[in-house]
């Protein structure tokens, strides 16, 4: 009997000599034949082993992919809130460091609000420094622009003007501005009113010689008066356009500088009409 074709074909599929292992069959004596090496599988075991193979890949895949995921996403949220990556990508550890770096951030964020409200506060200060500063220059010219027209020049007026500070103070009573010398407010002799700002200036002239009688000097101011305007201001009435004109002619000066209070009272000086509270 014959081999059949399709059981041959097997055979040399398992790696057997089919010629030999049929000669093998047929011989008296024994004879080798070579056996391939291996593991006859069933079909049945076959289809088990490549079941729990697609299981086994399925779990490393899962497994693998969870991994990336997690790798991914802390990436992701060390990226979103500025951690290193030495935190590496266990989420328990990087929910931590996620919370860590929040709790720092509302201590960083009360931390900067209080640093903004001090800077208000020295903003307001210095704001109310300022403003201070302004009133006080323009009061300085105020009183310069009532100081006598016909003065000596043996000081300029901011000298005379500091002098004069030093020993008069002038201060709101009653809601009207009044003058006091050594804590007392100065009065006239009969009525026992307060003297006028510009009467008590004048008396304070007398008193320093600081009136020019013609018997010397030019009268005026000192050298070094000149208000930067490049006129006498012979037009200014009030003190109001006295600001004005002194801004128009210097953009980059101010109304504290000394330079603005002698010009004012250059113009004062020119002007005795000039009113230096309006």
């Amino acid at each position: 009997m014959a081999l059949k074709a399709d059981a041959s074909a097997k055979l040399k599929t398992l790696g057997f000599d089919v010629d030999k292992l049929i000669a093998a069959i047929k011989a008296d004596a024994e004879t080798d034949v070579v056996i391939p090496e291996g593991t006859l599988i069933t079909e049945a075991d076959l289809t088990t082993r490549d079941t729990n193979k697609l299981n086994e890949g399925k779990k490393l895949g899962e497994t693998e992919g969870e991994r990336k995921g997690k790798e991914l996403a802390a990436k992701a949220f060390r990226k979103k809130f500025g951690l290193e990556d030495t935190v590496g990508n266990d989420v328990d550890k990087v929910v931590e460091a996620v919370n860590s770096k929040v709790n720092k951030g509302d201590a960083g964020l009360q931390e900067q609000i209080t640093l903004l409200q001090k800077d208000k506060e020295t903003l307001t200060a210095s704001l109310t420094t300022e403003q201070a500063k302004a009133k006080d220059a323009i009061f300085a010219a105020t009183l310069i622009s009532s100081f006598p027209a016909k003065r000596t020049s043996v000081l300029k007026d901011n000298e005379m003007l500091t002098l004069l500070r030093q020993d008069l103070i002038f201060e709101e009573h009653e809601g009207k501005q009044v003058v006091k010398r050594n804590g007392e407010i100065i009065r006239d002799k009969t009525t026992q009113n307060p003297v006028p700002v510009g009467q008590a200036i004048t008396d304070y002239f007398n008193e320093r010689k600081w009136i020019d009688t013609g018997t010397g000097g030019t009268g005026g101011r000192g050298g070094g008066d000149n208000g930067g305007t490049g006129g006498s201001g012979s037009g200014i009435k009030t003190m109001s356009q006295a600001q004005a004109e002194w801004i128009k002619a210097n953009p980059s000066g101010n109304v504290m500088s000394d330079e603005f209070v002698s010009y004012v009272g250059k113009i004062a000086k020119a002007n005795p009409d000039f009113k230096a509270y309006e």
